[in-house]
């Protein structure tokens, strides 16, 4: 039960966020708010993989744009919201962008906590008092390492899986010259 309620609440958590937020917002053009004649849009905003596990990263790659007519400073904030309903936010970029101007901002996502991890990006003017635009909040799904068969391949079974290998290529050559 206790489980299931900590889920409902990081639901709820993202669901405030996203209201908080003006709303659950797209990477598009038609989303982003004009700050005078400054403008500044989440072109696109993506993460690598949807499913990783502990030990693991991931990239978070976002694409900013200045759709405005002036050059504009831009702050784009990473918020989390974890598996046990905490919440984290994070500065990852401060550009300044002249008109018509994209950079992208990258960022590795490492993985040390299991569950499900909320993800919004949000793009702030550079004295955080304005915020141009938000992403869509994704998931990143982050796994227990398996202790067992089934999970990702190790160095010690490349090793194993290398002497196999080999051994089968000097019995081919014995074989070959009896």
């Amino acid at each position: 039960m206790g489980a299931r309620n900590g889920t409902l609440a990081v639901l709820v958590v993202l669901v405030a966020a996203a209201v908080a937020a003006g709303g659950v917002a797209g990477a598009d053009e038609g989303t982003c708010s004009a700050n005078g004649e400054r403008k500044l849009c989440l072109e696109d905003v993506s993460v690598s993989t949807e499913r990783i596990v502990v030990g693991e990263s991931a990239t978070l790659s976002v694409t900013v744009r200045n759709a405005g007519d002036v050059a504009a400073n831009g702050t784009v904030v990473l918020k989390v919201a974890g598996p046990v309903n905490g919440t984290d936010t994070y500065a990852l970029s401060e550009d300044r962008l002249e008109p018509g101007e994209e950079v992208e901002v990258t960022q590795r996502l490492d993985a040390s906590t299991p569950g499900t991890h909320g993800l919004q990006v949000v793009l702030n003017d550079g004295a955080m008092t304005h915020r141009y635009d938000a992403s869509e909040v994704r998931t990143l799904e982050v796994e227990e390492r398996s202790a067992g068969l089934g999970g990702p391949i190790d160095a010690p079974e490349y090793a194993l899986l290398a002497l196999l290998g080999s051994l089968s290529v000097l019995g081919v050559v014995v074989y070959r010259n009896n």
